[in-house]
């Protein structure tokens, strides 16, 4: 009778082994699902944020395009006006500094690196997809590399005088509505626009044709970047993000 029993026992016991290893293989089956369904709810998330960041650059890249566009027509007018002679020094510098402006926008990738910063990169399941965005990625930094070293070659260029009450800065809109009539009384007002010889003339027209170069290949790199943009916003918009 204590045999028959001790069996049972096993026997019992045994299945409520059995009860308990299908329990818990069935609670991580669950968990594992609810986590699969979290990352992918978080993995979607990502694609459609990523696209709003390549969607706003599209438009920031199409802004700065015409932008240059129209800084580039500038610097042409301004090569015939400086050599359209007698001109206005102060009419010269303004059109110079007007197509020197600068762009505050920029494209950025804020969402892409905060996935790969995080260490969730992981998450993008798409592999030709997320090698997509890997090499976009890299494109974009390289090319904001070139557009930020032609800005301060440029800047530099731009500076790059002896005096420069001599040049006249002080002919440009915004220094002339902080300078009253004395001030403007005490400053030189070379007229080197108007003497094809002299040093600053000379200077400021290699200059001219510097920036205008720099400015070209400005727009070749946005003409580029936003080329680059096309084939991962197709591939979120069909894909993973509607």
């Amino acid at each position: 009778m204590e045999k028959n029993k001790t069996r049972k026992y096993f026997k019992y016991a045994f299945g409520e082994i059995i009860l308990v290893v299908i329990g818990i293989l069935i609670a991580l089956q669950i968990n594992n699902w609810n986590e699969n369904r979290k990352n992918k709810i978080t993995e979607a998330d990502y694609y459609c944020r990523i696209l709003d960041d390549f969607e706003l650059n599209e438009k920031l890249i199409d802004k700065n395009y015409v932008l240059t566009t129209n800084r580039i027509k500038l610097t042409k007018e301004l090569i015939i006006d400086l050599n359209n002679i007698p001109n206005d020094r102060s009419i010269i510098l303004n059109k110079f500094t007007a197509a020197l402006r600068h762009d505050v926008s920029v494209p950025s990738n804020i969402t892409f690196e905060d996935l790969t910063s995080s260490g969730q990169l992981k998450l993008l399941t798409d592999i030709k997809l997320k090698n997509r965005l890997i090499e976009y990625s890299t494109f974009l930094n390289n090319t904001l590399n070139l557009l930020k070293e032609n800005r301060n070659e440029v800047v530099k260029r731009y500076t790059d005088f002896e005096l420069i009450t001599e040049l006249g800065y002080q002919d440009i809109e915004y220094m002339k509505k902080e300078l009253d009539k004395e001030h403007i009384a005490l400053l030189p007002n070379t007229n080197w626009t108007n003497d094809p010889t002299h040093p600053y003339f000379i200077k400021f027209q290699d200059n001219l044709v510097f920036i205008l170069g720099m400015q070209i290949r400005q727009r070749q790199h946005l003409s580029n970047l936003r080329q680059e943009l096309q084939e991962p916003i197709e591939l979120l918009k069909d894909k993973k993000c509607k």
